[in-house]
């Protein structure tokens, strides 16, 4: 993980997006991935039953680079680490292996208000903040106190204080046992949320919200109307999740205050970042973006939004290591770029390029608005 610095409380302040380019010296970069899924052919396939252990090291090889180049990374993880026995959709139950290799690959914080972590129920929430106990993680909760304590999720970096929120729209059905708390979409609880912090010196906001219709390529209008809300309400950055696929982004433009004067900002928002890995294997299910938001050193501000279609390869890969050819079978994460442009040690058979190809297409037309991080 990289080095930060958490603090318990809550914040405020909102920054425009500049024009002019700033170079890497005057900025810091923040990292986005969806929803990180655990389908249980994913647990079967990183089983070794010689260790009896699950290694999940493969899935993220290969986007590990652009982790580890963010200053802070962010995922959602879109299962409990309830325990054995092991399960998928609809109730996931992941091994605690795999938040190992997300860690390990790079990420710095974990969201948790998605629509299935009451998949286990209390005592799977429970031992997922147990198990998370080290690492900074948002949206779900032991008790009030806990909340009060943690959220909004205040984290400093290299000077800067950034603010993350995380809710979801639902749990499937299930509900938070006393006295849990789970954050949902509730307008009333989030307008607290932000007076909570109006007195502490915040240099970005952030919600990173679970909505949406899934499979739907385009916000509906519910997402856009929430959206509009939240940047209304002072929000400098929004991103989503839920619908497994990826959506389109857009800046919406706000009026403020800043120093008694009225400024208009730009808010991001990208409505989904679709799956960062999973089972999934339908038109536009088998991938997911990795969004990099550049901000200001001196004050937070957003200054740019790019992306990465990452492709999820289902299958082998061979390659060459000391020599040697090495054949593996695993789900590995591929940046789509990086393979058309030849960067990868290996070829994929015809089928699964020409899926990675649909994939990578559809995701640059849908997100035309935005560059592609290079």
């Amino acid at each position: 993980m990289k080095r930060f610095n958490l603090l318990l409380g809550v914040l405020s302040t909102m920054l425009s997006l500049l024009v002019a380019p700033l170079s890497a010296q005057e900025t810091l970069s923040l990292l986005f991935a969806g929803d990180a899924m655990g389908h249980e052919p994913q647990f079967q396939w990183a089983y070794n039953p010689q260790t009896d252990t699950y290694d999940y090291e493969p899935n993220f090889r290969y986007v590990l680079p652009y982790i580890a180049k963010s200053d802070l990374s962010i995922v959602n993880l879109e299962v409990t680490l309830g325990g054995k026995p092991y399960s998928g959709y609809p109730t996931f139950s992941t091994p605690d292996s795999y938040k190992d290799a997300l860690l390990n690959c790079g990420f710095d914080v974990i969201t948790l208000a998605n629509n299935h972590i009451l998949d286990r129920g209390k005592r799977g929430l429970e031992r997922t903040l147990d198990q998370l106990a080290d690492c900074p993680n948002v949206g779900v909760y032991y008790d009030s106190l806990d909340r009060a304590k943690r959220y909004p999720l205040i984290l400093e970096l290299q000077g800067l204080r950034i603010a993350l929120f995380n809710v979801t729209y639902g749990t499937n059905g299930f509900f938070p046992v006393a006295p849990n708390i789970v954050n949902y979409i509730d307008t009333a609880e989030i307008a607290a949320d932000l007076r909570s912090i109006e007195d502490m010196h915040i240099d970005l906001k952030i919600m990173s919200i679970h909505w949406g219709d899934e499979y739907v390529v385009k916000a509906i209008p519910k997402q856009r109307e929430m959206a509009r809300w939240l940047a209304d309400k002072g929000f400098d950055l929004i991103i989503g999740g839920h619908p497994h696929v990826v959506e389109d982004a857009e800046y919406l433009t706000v009026t403020r205050v800043r120093d008694n004067k009225e400024v208009i900002e730009q808010v991001p928002v990208l409505y989904s970042l679709g799956n960062f890995i999973s089972n999934q294997r339908r038109l536009n299910t088998n991938g997911g973006i990795m969004t990099r938001i550049d901000i200001r050193r001196d004050n937070g501000a957003v200054v740019a939004v790019s992306y990465l279609p990452c492709y999820v390869h289902k299958g082998t890969i061979t390659y060459k290591k000391d020599g040697k050819s090495i054949t593996e079978k695993q789900f590995f994460l591929l940046p789509t770029t990086d393979y058309l442009e030849g960067k990868l040690p290996f070829k994929l058979d015809k089928e699964a390029e020409n899926a990675l190809r649909t994939f990578h297409q559809n995701t640059l037309e849908r997100l035309h608005n935005l560059p592609l991080i290079k």
